[in-house]
């Protein structure tokens, strides 16, 4: 029964610790812009395959090319 005189305020520090955390997570705008930043990914992605290698020496890579030796 002791152990709750520790918990408790353990408990209300790390309570008040994240409450801490998530107002200055809403001053910094962290959660303005949820969407681009995750499909930024995927669109950066498909510009890389399109692009054609700039030399003829230059090959995309792929397994294959990384593996030379069978």
């Amino acid at each position: 029964m002791e152990i709750v005189i520790l918990l408790i305020p353990l408990a209300l520090i790390f309570l008040g610790g994240a409450i801490a955390f998530l107002f200055w997570a809403l001053r910094k705008d962290q959660f303005e812009d949820l969407d681009n930043a995750s499909w930024r990914v995927v669109f950066d992605d498909r510009e890389q395959r399109r692009k054609p290698p700039s030399s003829p020496s230059e090959k995309p890579v792929t397994e294959k090319s990384q593996n030379d030796e069978p």
